[in-house]
């Protein structure tokens, strides 16, 4: 009785966890520190077999015993927010294995402080990169760290010492303006950029703003006259975003004005000349655009000489970070709010997001979680509602029966396999909430993560 008693005291006496199992792998003691990371108390353990609480292969004490050996291991995951150290040592009596017992310190106030160093590290060195991509004013806002924007930037900087036309394609979303400034401060050009949305201007009025027009040219005109669009740009750039929105009508006038490099004033009868770089932009395919009835071809052989493709945001994953970074600093100042953290969990799912929205996407998102975050760390579970928000399913991916023929039994256990997996995970692997979500108890879920290996 002695001998329990001091037994007892000794396993509580430091703050450290110790586990004691017998030769048949019984839990016959249970430190209240134990308990406490566990959130398992003494009589609901002790008289259990170890196996049937702790998946198997997460036993090292287990491992000792029946191997007769010392086993440590450092940064163990105890439970869903807790490490420790462990060390397992197995109880011989007379050279029999008798037993075994494992001791835990709690290191998770140092394995956080270590993972946010990482997150700072990490934090440093976009932002690291980012300064240097703006510090080259050519490409300012252009913010990657993908080899293929890399080739993309090089396109750009062969292409633009040249004055071939180009033709910028790419989703919605993922800056084609951007590009377009981008190639006109790298060429050689001496005036302004002058962008022209094409989608945007209604049909009856195009001519006038791409050409301008004459004093008294029509009702309402400004009796000075005004400048257009092509005006604005001489030795300069001229930017049609959207070209395929062109009016088919001024597609044949602007083809002749990139022919001979003339044009006329709405109401005028002076031909103009005219010198311009002309870079255009679309979220067409080309191949779209081939087989359009809408769109001349002669005019797409003339500004497609060089096309620089834009590849969406799933495609380049690896900027989304750095992306992620910039903006969040730059919506942090735009609300003159604190820069928040960001976890590993929400990097992690902004990757895995297939951005059909591509950077302007992001950054909606981005500008959200800086408004309503309040805590020092950046929420997640916004970034989960904008998910539910746009209809992104993020519950168990669906099961498809194949041409396999399987058995019902097996069929079965997939489809409880994968939803145990989708709760475990929703929950962080804590096995207390998720067996109360399944209805099951802690050993039997234990139980079953074991037999499907999750």
């Amino acid at each position: 009785m002695l001998d329990k008693e001091i037994i007892n005291i000794l396993i509580n006496f430091h703050n450290y966890s110790f586990t004691i199992i017998d030769k048949e792998e019984n839990v016959i003691y249970w430190s209240d520190r134990a308990a406490k990371i566990f959130n398992m108390d003494n009589d609901y353990v002790i008289g259990k077999k170890i196996t049937d609480i702790f998946a198997e292969d997460k036993l090292i004490m287990v491992k000792s015993l029946r191997e007769n050996k010392v086993i440590e291991k450092q940064q163990h995951k105890a439970t869903e927010n807790v490490y420790v150290d462990i060390k397992s040592v197995p109880i011989c009596i007379d050279g029999k294995v008798e037993g075994a017992i494992v001791s835990e310190v709690n290191v998770t106030e140092k394995i956080q402080r270590e993972e946010q160093i990482e997150i700072l590290k990490n934090k440093v060195s976009s932002l690291s990169d980012i300064m240097q991509q703006l510090n080259n004013s050519n490409f300012k806002n252009i913010i990657y760290r993908s080899s293929v924007m890399e080739r993309v930037k090089s396109q750009i900087e062969r292409a633009a010492e040249t004055n071939a036309n180009i033709l910028i394609t790419g989703e919605t979303g993922v800056g084609k303006e951007l590009f377009a400034q981008a190639i006109h401060s790298t060429s050689k050009v001496k005036g302004d950029m002058v962008p022209i949305n094409c989608g945007a201007i209604p049909s009856h009025l195009f001519e006038s703003e791409l050409f301008g027009y004459e004093k008294g040219a029509f009702t309402g005109a400004n009796r000075a006259g005004n400048k257009g669009k092509v005006e604005l740009a001489e030795n300069g750039t001229l930017f049609l975003d959207e070209i395929g929105e062109m009016p088919i009508d001024m597609q044949v006038k602007f083809l002749r004005v990139l022919q001979e490099k003339q044009y006329f004033k709405l109401g005028g009868n002076k031909e103009i000349n005219t010198n311009f770089r002309l870079v255009s932009a679309t979220n067409k395919k080309i191949s779209d655009l081939l087989s359009s009835e809408e769109f001349r071809l002669d005019l797409l052989y003339r500004v497609n000489v060089v096309n620089i493709h834009i590849p969406p945001l799933r495609e380049r994953p690896e900027d989304i970070e750095a992306l992620f970074y910039y903006y969040l600093y730059s919506m942090s100042e735009k609300y003159d709010m604190s820069i928040k953290y960001a976890n590993k969990q929400l990097i992690s799912e902004l990757k895995k997001y297939p951005w059909p929205g591509n950077v302007r996407e992001l950054m909606n998102v981005i500008e959200r979680l800086v408004i309503f975050s309040n805590e020092e760390t950046l929420n997640n579970e916004i970034f989960h509602q904008y998910l539910t928000e746009v209809g992104e399913d993020n519950s168990i991916s669906k099961n498809i029966i194949t041409d396999e023929t399987i058995e019902l039994k097996d069929y079965v256990e997939k489809i409880e396999a994968d939803y145990i997996k989708y709760i475990l995970d929703e929950n962080n692997n804590n096995i207390e909430k998720s067996s109360e979500i399944l209805g099951i108890s802690r050993p039997t879920l234990y139980a079953k993560v074991k037999k499907f290996g999750l």
